[in-house]
Protein backbone atom coordinates (compact mmCIF):
# COMPACT_ATOMS: atom_id res chain seq x y z
CA UNK A 1 0.00 0.00 0.00
CA UNK A 2 1.39 3.05 -0.40
CA UNK A 3 2.65 5.11 2.50
CA UNK A 4 -0.17 7.06 4.08
CA UNK A 5 1.91 10.47 4.35
CA UNK A 6 1.78 10.85 0.54
CA UNK A 7 -1.64 8.69 0.18
CA UNK A 8 -4.25 11.28 -1.64
CA UNK A 9 -7.79 10.02 -0.51
CA UNK A 10 -10.40 12.27 -1.90
CA UNK A 11 -13.66 11.71 -1.33
CA UNK A 12 -15.41 10.55 -4.04
CA UNK A 13 -18.98 12.45 -3.79
CA UNK A 14 -16.94 16.10 -3.35
CA UNK A 15 -18.05 16.84 -6.96
CA UNK A 16 -21.76 17.31 -6.36
CA UNK A 17 -22.26 20.40 -8.67
CA UNK A 18 -20.91 19.69 -12.81
CA UNK A 19 -18.82 21.98 -14.54
CA UNK A 20 -18.94 22.18 -17.94
CA UNK A 21 -15.13 22.32 -17.67
CA UNK A 22 -14.34 19.05 -15.75
CA UNK A 23 -15.29 15.98 -16.63
CA UNK A 24 -17.92 13.73 -14.99
CA UNK A 25 -17.04 10.42 -14.40
CA UNK A 26 -20.68 9.12 -14.12
CA UNK A 27 -23.44 9.13 -16.59
CA UNK A 28 -26.44 8.79 -14.57
CA UNK A 29 -28.23 6.92 -17.76
CA UNK A 30 -30.72 5.97 -16.09
CA UNK A 31 -32.63 9.17 -14.65
CA UNK A 32 -31.38 10.76 -18.14
CA UNK A 33 -32.36 7.90 -20.31
CA UNK A 34 -35.66 9.94 -21.95
CA UNK A 35 -34.45 13.52 -22.52
CA UNK A 36 -30.53 11.24 -24.05
CA UNK A 37 -33.26 8.93 -26.26
CA UNK A 38 -35.30 12.10 -27.57
CA UNK A 39 -31.72 14.37 -28.41
CA UNK A 40 -30.77 10.59 -30.66
CA UNK A 41 -34.20 10.82 -32.39
CA UNK A 42 -33.99 14.52 -33.17
CA UNK A 43 -30.13 13.54 -34.15
CA UNK A 44 -31.37 11.19 -36.38
CA UNK A 45 -33.92 13.49 -37.93
CA UNK A 46 -31.75 16.09 -38.52
CA UNK A 47 -28.56 14.18 -40.12
CA UNK A 48 -31.22 12.71 -43.01
CA UNK A 49 -32.55 16.41 -43.81
CA UNK A 50 -35.85 15.96 -42.39
CA UNK A 51 -35.39 19.09 -40.61
CA UNK A 52 -32.69 21.33 -41.09
CA UNK A 53 -32.75 22.16 -36.85
CA UNK A 54 -34.27 21.28 -33.90
CA UNK A 55 -34.81 23.40 -30.67
CA UNK A 56 -35.21 21.19 -27.71
CA UNK A 57 -35.99 22.47 -23.86
CA UNK A 58 -34.19 20.79 -21.39
CA UNK A 59 -35.61 21.52 -17.92
CA UNK A 60 -34.95 19.87 -14.63
CA UNK A 61 -35.21 21.44 -10.81
CA UNK A 62 -32.02 23.20 -9.73
CA UNK A 63 -29.65 19.61 -8.37
CA UNK A 64 -31.27 17.65 -11.23
CA UNK A 65 -28.63 17.13 -13.76
CA UNK A 66 -28.93 19.38 -15.92
CA UNK A 67 -25.03 20.42 -16.55
CA UNK A 68 -23.95 17.12 -16.04
CA UNK A 69 -26.40 16.27 -18.90
CA UNK A 70 -24.00 18.17 -21.38
CA UNK A 71 -21.41 15.36 -20.33
CA UNK A 72 -23.81 12.71 -21.15
CA UNK A 73 -24.46 13.83 -24.34
CA UNK A 74 -20.54 14.37 -25.08
CA UNK A 75 -19.30 10.74 -23.48
CA UNK A 76 -22.71 9.14 -24.87
CA UNK A 77 -23.32 10.53 -28.87
CA UNK A 78 -20.72 9.54 -31.38
CA UNK A 79 -22.54 11.18 -34.60
CA UNK A 80 -22.46 14.53 -33.63
CA UNK A 81 -19.95 17.40 -31.95
CA UNK A 82 -21.77 18.76 -28.71
CA UNK A 83 -20.45 22.14 -28.09
CA UNK A 84 -20.81 23.80 -24.68
CA UNK A 85 -22.83 27.49 -24.68
CA UNK A 86 -23.16 29.00 -21.15
CA UNK A 87 -25.99 31.76 -21.65
CA UNK A 88 -24.18 35.08 -23.26
CA UNK A 89 -24.02 37.98 -20.74
CA UNK A 90 -25.00 40.27 -23.67
CA UNK A 91 -27.69 39.46 -26.16
CA UNK A 92 -26.08 42.02 -28.75
CA UNK A 93 -23.62 39.46 -29.19
CA UNK A 94 -25.22 36.46 -29.49
CA UNK A 95 -23.23 34.86 -32.59
CA UNK A 96 -20.06 35.83 -32.09
CA UNK A 97 -20.43 33.95 -28.64
CA UNK A 98 -21.68 30.51 -30.26
CA UNK A 99 -19.05 31.15 -32.62
CA UNK A 100 -16.01 31.56 -30.10
CA UNK A 101 -17.30 28.48 -28.19
CA UNK A 102 -17.65 25.95 -30.87
CA UNK A 103 -13.64 27.48 -32.31
CA UNK A 104 -12.58 27.03 -28.67
CA UNK A 105 -14.02 23.42 -28.47
CA UNK A 106 -13.51 22.20 -31.77
CA UNK A 107 -9.64 24.02 -31.82
CA UNK A 108 -7.49 23.92 -34.66
CA UNK A 109 -8.33 20.51 -36.32
CA UNK A 110 -12.07 21.72 -36.66
CA UNK A 111 -10.77 24.92 -38.58
CA UNK A 112 -8.40 22.64 -40.63
CA UNK A 113 -11.21 20.27 -41.68
CA UNK A 114 -13.42 22.99 -43.15
CA UNK A 115 -10.79 24.40 -45.20
CA UNK A 116 -9.52 21.27 -46.27
CA UNK A 117 -13.24 20.24 -46.96
CA UNK A 118 -13.67 24.04 -48.81
CA UNK A 119 -10.28 23.48 -50.97
CA UNK A 120 -11.06 20.28 -51.94
CA UNK A 121 -14.36 20.61 -53.16
CA UNK A 122 -14.06 23.84 -54.79
CA UNK A 123 -10.58 24.30 -55.46
CA UNK A 124 -10.85 28.40 -56.16
CA UNK A 125 -12.26 30.57 -53.74
CA UNK A 126 -14.34 32.19 -56.56
CA UNK A 127 -15.96 28.81 -57.19
CA UNK A 128 -17.52 28.48 -53.91
CA UNK A 129 -18.68 32.24 -54.09
CA UNK A 130 -22.18 31.42 -55.71
CA UNK A 131 -22.70 28.53 -52.66
CA UNK A 132 -21.70 30.96 -49.86
CA UNK A 133 -23.44 34.55 -50.66
CA UNK A 134 -22.79 38.28 -49.02
CA UNK A 135 -20.74 37.75 -45.89
CA UNK A 136 -20.41 33.80 -46.67
CA UNK A 137 -18.06 34.82 -48.99
CA UNK A 138 -15.36 37.20 -46.57
CA UNK A 139 -15.58 33.30 -44.64
CA UNK A 140 -14.45 31.07 -47.12
CA UNK A 141 -12.10 33.98 -48.34
CA UNK A 142 -10.22 33.46 -44.44
CA UNK A 143 -10.34 29.59 -45.04
CA UNK A 144 -9.10 29.48 -48.15
CA UNK A 145 -6.43 32.05 -46.61
CA UNK A 146 -5.55 29.48 -44.03
CA UNK A 147 -3.89 26.75 -46.62
CA UNK A 148 -2.31 29.59 -48.31
CA UNK A 149 1.50 29.32 -46.15
CA UNK A 150 1.81 33.06 -47.15
CA UNK A 151 -0.91 34.16 -45.45
CA UNK A 152 -1.93 31.44 -42.76
CA UNK A 153 -0.94 32.64 -40.02
CA UNK A 154 -3.14 35.68 -40.39
CA UNK A 155 -5.76 33.90 -41.28
CA UNK A 156 -5.81 31.48 -38.12
CA UNK A 157 -5.61 35.05 -35.86
CA UNK A 158 -8.62 36.68 -38.05
CA UNK A 159 -10.42 33.30 -37.23
CA UNK A 160 -9.48 32.40 -33.95
CA UNK A 161 -8.88 35.79 -32.11
CA UNK A 162 -5.95 34.78 -30.98
CA UNK A 163 -2.13 36.06 -31.24
CA UNK A 164 -0.13 33.81 -33.04
CA UNK A 165 3.10 35.54 -33.05
CA UNK A 166 4.26 39.12 -33.23
CA UNK A 167 3.46 39.35 -36.83
CA UNK A 168 -0.29 38.81 -35.79
CA UNK A 169 -0.44 41.19 -32.86
CA UNK A 170 -0.91 44.25 -34.64
CA UNK A 171 -4.17 42.26 -36.66
CA UNK A 172 -6.71 43.39 -34.09
CA UNK A 173 -10.22 42.97 -36.15
CA UNK A 174 -11.29 39.57 -36.14
CA UNK A 175 -14.65 37.42 -37.04
CA UNK A 176 -15.53 37.60 -33.40
CA UNK A 177 -15.76 41.42 -33.96
CA UNK A 178 -18.83 41.45 -35.95
CA UNK A 179 -22.17 39.81 -35.45
CA UNK A 180 -22.97 39.09 -38.83
CA UNK A 181 -19.66 37.85 -40.23
CA UNK A 182 -19.67 35.47 -36.82
CA UNK A 183 -23.16 34.26 -37.95
CA UNK A 184 -22.01 33.62 -41.53
CA UNK A 185 -18.92 32.11 -40.05
CA UNK A 186 -20.84 29.61 -38.48
CA UNK A 187 -23.25 28.69 -41.07
CA UNK A 188 -20.22 28.00 -43.48
CA UNK A 189 -19.21 25.39 -40.56
CA UNK A 190 -22.37 23.79 -40.21
CA UNK A 191 -22.75 23.33 -43.79
CA UNK A 192 -18.92 21.89 -44.68
CA UNK A 193 -18.87 19.85 -41.08
CA UNK A 194 -19.13 15.94 -41.74
CA UNK A 195 -21.58 15.52 -38.77
CA UNK A 196 -24.17 18.02 -36.90
CA UNK A 197 -24.04 20.02 -34.15
CA UNK A 198 -25.40 19.68 -30.45
CA UNK A 199 -25.19 23.33 -28.76
CA UNK A 200 -26.02 22.74 -25.45
CA UNK A 201 -27.27 25.81 -23.47
CA UNK A 202 -26.82 26.04 -20.12
CA UNK A 203 -28.59 27.98 -17.59
CA UNK A 204 -31.09 30.31 -19.87
CA UNK A 205 -33.00 31.59 -17.22
CA UNK A 206 -29.48 33.72 -16.13
CA UNK A 207 -30.48 36.20 -18.66
CA UNK A 208 -33.87 36.84 -17.33
CA UNK A 209 -32.34 36.70 -13.85
CA UNK A 210 -29.96 38.96 -15.29
CA UNK A 211 -31.38 41.61 -16.88
CA UNK A 212 -34.87 40.95 -17.34
CA UNK A 213 -37.36 39.48 -19.84
CA UNK A 214 -36.18 41.98 -22.47
CA UNK A 215 -32.73 40.49 -22.45
CA UNK A 216 -34.41 37.10 -22.41
CA UNK A 217 -36.49 37.97 -25.64
CA UNK A 218 -33.66 39.67 -27.34
CA UNK A 219 -31.45 36.09 -27.12
CA UNK A 220 -34.97 33.54 -27.95
CA UNK A 221 -35.41 35.57 -30.85
CA UNK A 222 -31.90 35.60 -31.69
CA UNK A 223 -32.18 31.93 -31.83
CA UNK A 224 -35.09 32.09 -33.92
CA UNK A 225 -33.04 33.28 -36.75
CA UNK A 226 -30.19 30.86 -36.35
CA UNK A 227 -32.69 28.53 -36.40
CA UNK A 228 -34.69 29.41 -39.79
CA UNK A 229 -30.95 30.78 -41.66
CA UNK A 230 -29.05 28.03 -40.25
CA UNK A 231 -29.09 24.07 -40.95
CA UNK A 232 -27.40 20.86 -39.42
CA UNK A 233 -27.76 22.04 -35.35
CA UNK A 234 -29.89 21.29 -32.09
CA UNK A 235 -30.22 23.90 -29.70
CA UNK A 236 -30.66 22.09 -26.25
CA UNK A 237 -32.14 24.69 -24.12
CA UNK A 238 -31.24 23.91 -20.04
CA UNK A 239 -33.61 25.61 -17.75
CA UNK A 240 -34.65 25.44 -14.13
CA UNK A 241 -37.91 23.98 -14.31
CA UNK A 242 -39.93 26.76 -12.28
CA UNK A 243 -39.03 29.72 -14.82
CA UNK A 244 -39.32 27.69 -17.85
CA UNK A 245 -42.97 28.60 -18.67
CA UNK A 246 -42.54 32.19 -17.75
CA UNK A 247 -40.00 32.50 -19.86
CA UNK A 248 -42.15 30.89 -22.60
CA UNK A 249 -44.81 32.84 -22.29
CA UNK A 250 -42.99 35.95 -22.70
CA UNK A 251 -41.58 34.85 -26.21
CA UNK A 252 -43.37 35.48 -29.38
CA UNK A 253 -45.63 32.54 -30.94
CA UNK A 254 -43.06 32.74 -33.82
CA UNK A 255 -40.59 31.57 -31.06
CA UNK A 256 -43.06 29.48 -29.54
CA UNK A 257 -43.93 27.47 -33.00
CA UNK A 258 -40.37 26.64 -33.12
CA UNK A 259 -40.25 24.70 -29.69
CA UNK A 260 -40.39 21.42 -29.69
CA UNK A 261 -42.31 20.48 -25.91
CA UNK A 262 -39.46 20.45 -23.15
CA UNK A 263 -38.01 16.75 -21.76
CA UNK A 264 -37.50 16.58 -17.89
CA UNK A 265 -35.01 15.26 -16.34
CA UNK A 266 -35.66 12.86 -13.75
CA UNK A 267 -34.45 12.45 -10.19
CA UNK A 268 -32.74 9.60 -8.56
CA UNK A 269 -34.30 6.12 -7.49
CA UNK A 270 -32.96 4.20 -4.79
CA UNK A 271 -31.48 2.23 -7.30
CA UNK A 272 -29.81 4.99 -9.12
CA UNK A 273 -28.01 5.96 -5.73
CA UNK A 274 -26.29 2.50 -4.84
CA UNK A 275 -25.65 2.57 -8.91
CA UNK A 276 -23.60 6.03 -8.54
CA UNK A 277 -21.99 5.13 -5.45
CA UNK A 278 -20.58 1.64 -7.42
CA UNK A 279 -19.44 3.51 -9.63
CA UNK A 280 -17.73 6.65 -7.85
CA UNK A 281 -16.36 4.29 -5.43
CA UNK A 282 -13.68 2.63 -7.75
CA UNK A 283 -11.83 5.30 -7.52
CA UNK A 284 -11.53 4.62 -3.78
CA UNK A 285 -11.25 1.04 -3.37
CA UNK A 286 -8.04 1.71 -5.67
CA UNK A 287 -6.51 4.07 -3.47
CA UNK A 288 -6.84 1.59 -0.26
CA UNK A 289 -5.91 -0.99 -2.62
CA UNK A 290 -8.98 -3.16 -1.85
CA UNK A 291 -10.32 -6.23 -3.29
CA UNK A 292 -13.70 -6.22 -2.65
CA UNK A 293 -15.37 -9.69 -1.11
CA UNK A 294 -19.06 -10.33 -2.32
CA UNK A 295 -21.88 -8.42 -0.91
CA UNK A 296 -19.05 -5.46 0.21
CA UNK A 297 -19.00 -3.43 -2.57
CA UNK A 298 -20.35 -0.68 -1.09
CA UNK A 299 -17.42 -0.13 1.74
CA UNK A 300 -16.76 1.95 3.62
CA UNK A 301 -20.69 2.77 2.74
CA UNK A 302 -23.28 0.15 3.15
CA UNK A 303 -26.84 -0.08 2.05
CA UNK A 304 -28.46 2.10 5.50
CA UNK A 305 -26.62 4.98 4.01
CA UNK A 306 -28.72 4.86 -0.07
CA UNK A 307 -31.89 4.91 2.16
CA UNK A 308 -31.05 7.72 4.62
CA UNK A 309 -29.52 9.90 1.00
CA UNK A 310 -32.71 9.14 -0.42
CA UNK A 311 -34.77 10.17 2.04
CA UNK A 312 -32.16 13.28 2.87
CA UNK A 313 -32.57 14.57 -0.48
CA UNK A 314 -36.12 12.96 -2.04
CA UNK A 315 -34.27 11.80 -4.92
CA UNK A 316 -32.49 14.77 -5.85
CA UNK A 317 -29.00 14.11 -7.26
CA UNK A 318 -27.43 17.04 -6.01
CA UNK A 319 -28.87 16.23 -2.38
CA UNK A 320 -28.22 13.07 -2.24
CA UNK A 321 -24.43 13.29 -3.61
CA UNK A 322 -24.23 15.79 -0.56
CA UNK A 323 -25.63 13.68 2.06
CA UNK A 324 -23.13 10.96 0.81
CA UNK A 325 -20.14 13.44 0.70
CA UNK A 326 -20.82 13.66 4.35
CA UNK A 327 -21.00 9.85 4.77
CA UNK A 328 -17.62 9.55 3.33
CA UNK A 329 -15.81 11.73 5.63
CA UNK A 330 -17.49 10.45 9.09
CA UNK A 331 -15.94 7.22 7.96
CA UNK A 332 -12.51 8.58 6.21
CA UNK A 333 -11.12 9.86 9.36
CA UNK A 334 -11.03 6.21 11.01
CA UNK A 335 -10.12 4.54 8.85
CA UNK A 336 -7.03 6.92 7.59
CA UNK A 337 -5.99 6.65 11.62
CA UNK A 338 -6.10 2.44 11.18
CA UNK A 339 -4.17 2.80 7.78
CA UNK A 340 -1.01 5.06 9.59
CA UNK A 341 -1.13 2.56 12.69
CA UNK A 342 -1.50 -0.53 10.44
CA UNK A 343 1.57 1.57 7.99
CA UNK A 344 3.45 1.75 11.42
CA UNK A 345 3.28 -2.14 12.21
CA UNK A 346 4.41 -2.89 8.73
CA UNK A 347 7.72 -0.22 8.95
CA UNK A 348 8.94 -2.06 11.76
CA UNK A 349 8.54 -5.43 10.60
CA UNK A 350 10.35 -4.84 7.70
CA UNK A 351 12.70 -3.28 9.57
CA UNK A 352 13.51 -6.11 11.85
CA UNK A 353 13.20 -8.83 8.82
CA UNK A 354 15.50 -6.67 6.54
CA UNK A 355 18.46 -6.57 9.54
CA UNK A 356 17.90 -10.16 9.79
CA UNK A 357 18.48 -10.74 5.73
CA UNK A 358 21.12 -8.57 5.47
CA UNK A 359 23.01 -10.91 7.85
CA UNK A 360 22.20 -13.88 5.56
CA UNK A 361 24.96 -13.07 2.31
CA UNK A 362 23.06 -15.52 0.10
CA UNK A 363 19.73 -13.69 0.02
CA UNK A 364 18.72 -10.55 -2.54
CA UNK A 365 16.02 -8.75 -1.27
CA UNK A 366 13.20 -8.19 -4.07
CA UNK A 367 11.05 -5.38 -4.12
CA UNK A 368 8.72 -4.72 -1.44
CA UNK A 369 4.95 -4.41 -2.10
CA UNK A 370 2.00 -3.45 -0.23
CA UNK A 371 -1.14 -4.36 -0.23
CA UNK A 372 -2.58 -3.68 3.17
CA UNK A 373 0.23 -5.92 4.09
CA UNK A 374 4.12 -6.26 3.38
CA UNK A 375 5.27 -9.12 0.84
CA UNK A 376 9.00 -9.63 0.64
CA UNK A 377 10.64 -11.69 -1.99
CA UNK A 378 14.24 -12.87 -1.04
CA UNK A 379 16.22 -15.04 -3.71
CA UNK A 380 18.84 -17.11 -2.94
CA UNK A 381 21.07 -19.25 -5.89
CA UNK A 382 18.37 -22.21 -6.13
CA UNK A 383 15.43 -20.63 -3.69
CA UNK A 384 12.94 -18.09 -3.77
CA UNK A 385 11.05 -17.27 -0.36
CA UNK A 386 8.41 -14.80 -0.08
CA UNK A 387 8.32 -13.36 3.35
CA UNK A 388 5.01 -11.84 4.27
CA UNK A 389 3.23 -9.60 7.01
CA UNK A 390 -0.26 -9.17 7.26
CA UNK A 391 -2.32 -6.19 8.86
CA UNK A 392 -2.79 -5.79 12.55
CA UNK A 393 -5.22 -7.60 14.18
CA UNK A 394 -8.16 -5.31 15.00
CA UNK A 395 -8.10 -3.26 11.22
CA UNK A 396 -11.66 -3.50 9.36
CA UNK A 397 -12.10 -7.18 7.86
CA UNK A 398 -12.17 -5.78 4.45
CA UNK A 399 -8.22 -4.94 4.63
CA UNK A 400 -7.26 -8.78 6.24
CA UNK A 401 -9.64 -9.86 3.03
CA UNK A 402 -7.93 -7.60 0.29
CA UNK A 403 -4.43 -9.28 2.25
CA UNK A 404 -5.12 -13.00 1.80
CA UNK A 405 -6.60 -12.31 -1.94
CA UNK A 406 -3.87 -10.51 -2.90
CA UNK A 407 -0.91 -13.31 -1.17
CA UNK A 408 -3.01 -15.90 -2.96
CA UNK A 409 -2.65 -14.25 -6.30
CA UNK A 410 0.97 -13.41 -5.59
CA UNK A 411 1.79 -17.11 -4.48
CA UNK A 412 0.07 -18.64 -7.25
CA UNK A 413 1.28 -15.67 -10.12
CA UNK A 414 5.38 -16.04 -8.28
CA UNK A 415 7.13 -19.35 -8.34
CA UNK A 416 8.07 -19.59 -4.58
CA UNK A 417 9.26 -22.35 -2.96
CA UNK A 418 8.51 -21.36 0.40
CA UNK A 419 5.95 -18.62 2.00
CA UNK A 420 6.45 -17.17 5.53
CA UNK A 421 4.07 -15.42 7.33
CA UNK A 422 5.32 -13.08 10.45
CA UNK A 423 3.53 -11.86 13.11
CA UNK A 424 0.02 -12.84 12.78
CA UNK A 425 -1.81 -16.29 12.90
CA UNK A 426 -3.98 -16.94 10.03
CA UNK A 427 -7.58 -18.82 10.54
CA UNK A 428 -7.33 -22.72 9.95
CA UNK A 429 -8.96 -22.49 6.29
CA UNK A 430 -6.41 -19.81 5.47
CA UNK A 431 -3.08 -21.60 7.14
CA UNK A 432 -4.02 -25.02 4.91
CA UNK A 433 -4.76 -22.74 1.30
CA UNK A 434 -1.55 -20.83 1.70
CA UNK A 435 0.72 -23.59 2.58
CA UNK A 436 2.79 -20.85 4.48
CA UNK A 437 5.37 -21.41 6.92
CA UNK A 438 4.33 -19.35 10.49
CA UNK A 439 6.34 -17.01 12.78
CA UNK A 440 5.37 -15.04 15.45
CA UNK A 441 6.55 -11.64 16.39
CA UNK A 442 8.59 -13.31 19.72
CA UNK A 443 9.98 -15.65 16.72
CA UNK A 444 11.30 -13.06 14.62
CA UNK A 445 14.58 -12.62 15.78
CA UNK A 446 15.97 -15.79 16.58
CA UNK A 447 13.97 -18.86 15.38
CA UNK A 448 13.23 -16.80 11.84
CA UNK A 449 17.02 -16.26 11.80
CA UNK A 450 17.99 -19.51 11.93
CA UNK A 451 15.47 -20.45 9.68
CA UNK A 452 16.61 -18.85 7.19
CA UNK A 453 19.98 -20.22 7.57
CA UNK A 454 18.48 -23.72 7.15
CA UNK A 455 17.52 -22.44 4.06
Amino acid sequence: MTHVASLVIENPFHNFTARSDIPELFNLNRPNKEALNLVIRFLEIVRRKKRESVILPIIAEAGYGKTHFYWVLRETITEAYVVYIPVPTNPNRVYSHFYFETVKAGGAPLLEYVADALTQKYRKVEHAAADFPGMGNIVINGFFALKDPKQSRLALKWLTGFDIDDETAHFKRTIMDDEELAFAALKVILKVIDKPIIFFIDELESLFIALGPEAELQFLETLKKMHNEASNFILCLACLTTLWDTILDLSSTAVQSRIEPPVVLKRFSKKDIQAYCLQMLQDFHSKFEIILQDGNSLWPLNKADIESAYAYSHGNPREAIKWLAGCIEDRKTPLLKDLEKNQKHLSRFSKQIKKIIDKMNQFSVGVLQRKNGAFISLTAPEKRVLVTVPPIQDMEKVFHQSYWKSLKEVITDEDYNETILIGSTPEKEAEEDYQVKIFSELELKTDFQEYLKEI
